[in-house]
C-alpha cells in the first residue's frame, strides 16, 4: 500500500513538473514570439521613418513584417515590389480604359496609348532596380545610391508624363487616382534608398567607417564638403566588407554595379577615332540603306557592343524615328551638323499630340550616342510644344550636334545625358526635362517666339530634393538669334523657370548675352498658383557678358549666386558622376570647372 502511494506520488510529481515545464516553455515561446514581433515592428518603423507616405509604406511592409526571419534587404525589396505590383495594376487599368473609350472620346486613344507606354517603361526599369537590389546586401547599397535614385527618378517621371499628357480632364483625374498609390510608393522608395544608411543605423546595424559617396545634389542638401576642386567626389576607400559582415555575393554584385549594374548590357569599349559602321544610310543609294528606319530595323537580335550607323549628308524626313528599348548601344554619326539633318514637324498646338510623342527622334535604348547630326522640328511657334529630340536613354551622349525648334526643342526626359559642343535653339522652355542633363561648350540660341510669348532657356522638372535631376549649362554661349535680336524688348527672355517644385538649374562660366533680362529668371505661371520659385534650386557661377550681371537678379529663396565650392558640386565629374562613364566611353568631357 505504501509502495503504491509512493508510486502515485512520483507520477503526480512528474505530472506537476511536466505542467510547470510546459508552462515555462509556453512563456519562453511567447516571449520569443513577442520579441520577434517587436523586432519586426521596429524594423518596419525604421524603414518607413523617412518616407512621406507612411500609410502606404506600412501597408507595403505588412506581409514581410509577419516573417520573423526577414532580413533588412527583404524590407527594402518589399517596398520596391509593392511599387511594381501597383504599376502592373495601373497598366491594366490604362489598357482597359483605352478599350472602353466611346466614340465621343476617340481623340483620347493616343493619350492613353502614351500612358500605357510610360507605365510600361516605369515597370520595366523598376524591375531592373529590383534585380540589382535583390542581389545586393543592404549595407552594400551605399555604392549604388546615386544610380538607383537616377532610375527611380525615371520611374516617377514616366508616371507623371502619363497623367500630364491626357487632355480629357475626367480621364486625367481617373488616371491620376489610379496611379496615386504607385506614385506614393515610388516617392517612398526614393526616400528609403536616399536614407538607407541612416535606416540601417537606426536598426542598430554597425556601419563601421562606411560613408555615402556624395553626388553634387546630395552635397548641396547635406552640406558635405568632401570633393576635390577637379570635380571628383571623395569616394571613401574600399570598405573592409568582412568587418561589416558582407557576403561574397554582395561584393560580387557591388563590383558588377560598376560595370553593367542597372543596365541590361555591359558598357561597350570606347569608340575608335574612325569607327567602322555596321550600317550606312544614304539617300543617293551609295549606302546599304536609304532610310534611318531601315538601318535601325536591321539591328541584330542580342547584338553586343556598339551598333554604328553612318548617316551621310542629306535631309531625312521619316516621320518619327525611335531607337527602341531593345536597341542598346546605338551610335549614329553624320557628315556634320547642318549637313546630315533629321527633320519632322509633329506638334501639340495643331495636331494635339502629347509633348513626349512630338519628338522627331526618340532615344529609348541604353547608351545612345550621336555625333555630327542636326535634329530639327520645323513646325514653328504655332505648333507650341514640338520636340526635336527626346531621350530617356541611360547615359546619353551627344557631340557636335544641333537641336533646332521653338517651344520644347530638347527634352532630357530621364537618366544621365551629356551634350558636348552642340547648338540648341528655341523659344519657350526649349531645354526641359526630368532627367539629369549636362550641356558643355555649346551654343544656346534664343529665337523669336509667337506674339505675346516670352522665352525661357530652361524648365527643369525635378519634383523632390531626393530625386537625381536637373540641368547644367557649363561654358556655353547664350545669345539671340537674328530674328529676335531686333525685337528682344518685345519678347523678354530668361535663363529659366521652375517647372516643378524642386526644379534645379545651374548656369556656370557661360557667356550670357544681353538677350537675358536683368532679373535672370521667371516664375512658372499655372492655374493652381504654384510657388515653385520658393523651393527650386537655381544657381549661377562665374558667368560673363552683359546678361551675367547679378545686381538685379530675382530675390527668391530658390535662387542664389554660387561660390566655387557650390560650383564644384555641379561639374560633370560630380553632378553627372561623369568620371564613372564618360571617360569609359571615350568622351572628351571636362569633368571639373
Amino acid at each position: 500500500m505504501a509502495a503504491s502511494k509512493i508510486f502515485i506520488s512520483i507520477i503526480s510529481l512528474l505530472l506537476v513538473v511536466g505542467c510547470i515545464l510546459g508552462v515555462v516553455m509556453l512563456i519562453v515561446k511567447s516571449d520569443k514570439s513577442d520579441e520577434n514581433i517587436s523586432t519586426s515592428t521596429k524594423t518596419a518603423e525604421s524603414i518607413c521613418k523617412p518616407t512621406e507616405y507612411k500609410e502606404a509604406c506600412n501597408k507595403a511592409l505588412g506581409e514581410v513584417a509577419k516573417n520573423s526571419s526577414a532580413t533588412h534587404e527583404d524590407y527594402i525589396l518589399a517596398s520596391l515590389r509593392a511599387t511594381a505590383d501597383e504599376l502592373q495594376k495601373s497598366l491594366k487599368k490604362a489598357s482597359e480604359a483605352k478599350k472602353d473609350l466611346g466614340d465621343d472620346k476617340k481623340e483620347s486613344y493616343g493619350d492613353l496609348e502614351t500612358c500605357e507606354k510610360m507605365i510600361g517603361y516605369a515597370s520595366d526599369e523598376l524591375q531592373q532596380v529590383l534585380k540589382v537590389v535583390a542581389e545586393t546586401e543592404a549595407i552594400s547599397l551605399a555604392d549604388q545610391i546615386d544610380p538607383i535614385l537616377v532610375w527611380l527618378t525615371a520611374v516617377r517621371s514616366y508616371q507623371t508624363t502619363c497623367v500630364e499628357e491626357i487632355k480629357d480632364e475626367k480621364l486625367k483625374q481617373d488616371m491620376q487616382k489610379t496611379l496615386n498609390t504607385s506614385n506614393e510608393l515610388t516617392f517612398n522608395a526614393q526616400k528609403i534608398v536616399y536614407n538607407v544608411l541612416d535606416i540601417l543605423k537606426d536598426m542598430g546595424v554597425d556601419l563601421g567607417e562606411l560613408k555615402i559617396p556624395t553626388t553634387g545634389q546630395r552635397r548641396l542638401l547635406d552640406e558635405v564638403d568632401e570633393m576635390d576642386r577637379h570635380g571628383f567626389p571623395s569616394w571613401v576607400p574600399s570598405v573592409d566588407r568582412k568587418l561589416l559582415g558582407v557576403k561574397k555575393g554582395s561584393l560580387k554584385q557591388s563590383q558588377k554595379a560598376k560595370g553593367q549594374g542597372l543596365f541590361k548590357t555591359p558598357p561597350p569599349p570606347p569608340l575608335p577615332p574612325n569607327p567602322v559602321p555596321n550600317a550606312i544610310v544614304a539617300q543617293d543609294g551609295s549606302g546599304k540603306f536609304k532610310s534611318i528606319k531601315q538601318a535601325l530595323a536591321a539591328y541584330p537580335p542580342k547584338h553586343e557592343g556598339r551598333y554604328i550607323i553612318h548617316i551621310k549628308a542629306g535631309t531625312y524626313n521619316e516621320g518619327q524615328i525611335t531607337i527602341e528599348k531593345t536597341q542598346n548601344n546605338v551610335y549614329m554619326y553624320g557628315d556634320g551638323r547642318g549637313k546630315t539633318i533629321i527633320t519632322g514637324s509633329l506638334n501639340f498646338g495643331i495636331q494635339k499630340i502629347g509633348t513626349s510623342q512630338t519628338a522627331t527622334v526618340i532615344a529609348l535604348g541604353e547608351r545612345f550616342m550621336a555625333k555630327g547630326i542636326t535634329f530639327r522640328n520645323t513646325i514653328g511657334p504655332a505648333g507650341h510644344q514640338a520636340v526635336a529630340f527626346r531621350s530617356q536613354s541611360p547615359q546619353t551622349v551627344m557631340m557636335d550636334c544641333s537641336f533646332e525648334g521653338y517651344q520644347d526643342t530638347l527634352y532630357y526626359h530621364a537618366h544621365e545625358q551629356f551634350y558636348k559642343n552642340c547648338a540648341i535653339s528655341g523659344t519657350v522652355d526649349f531645354i526641359f526635362g526630368t532627367g539629369r542633363a549636362f550641356i558643355q561648350d555649346s551654343e544656346i540660341v534664343v529665337r523669336k517666339p509667337d506674339k505675346n510669348q516670352a522665352n525661357m532657356v530652361t524648365a527643369d522638372g525635378r519634383m523632390k530634393m531626393e530625386e537625381i535631376g536637373g540641368v547644367v549649362l557649363h561654358n556655353c554661349k547664350i545669345s539671340a538669334a537674328p530674328d529676335l535680336a531686333t525685337v528682344k524688348d518685345q519678347h523678354p527672355s530668361y535663363l529659366g523657370r521652375p517647372w516643378k517644385a524642386a526644379s534645379t538649374a545651374m548656369i556656370m562660366m557661360c557667356d550670357i548675352g544681353d538677350v537675358i533680362k536683368p532679373e535672370g529668371w521667371t516664375t512658372w505661371e499655372s492655374a493652381n498658383g504654384k510657388n515653385n520659385h520658393m523651393t527650386c534650386m537655381f544657381r549661377e557661377y562665374g558667368n560673363r557678358g552683359p546678361g551675367a550681371n547679378l545686381a538685379a537678379r530675382v530675390k527668391w529663396p530658390g535662387f542664389k549666386p554660387a561660390n566655387e565650392k557650390d560650383a564644384v558640386a555641379f561639374t560633370a565629374g560630380t553632378f553627372l558622376s561623369g568620371g564613372t562613364w564618360l571617360t569609359q566611353a571615350g568622351v572628351p568631357a571636362k569633368l571639373g570647372l
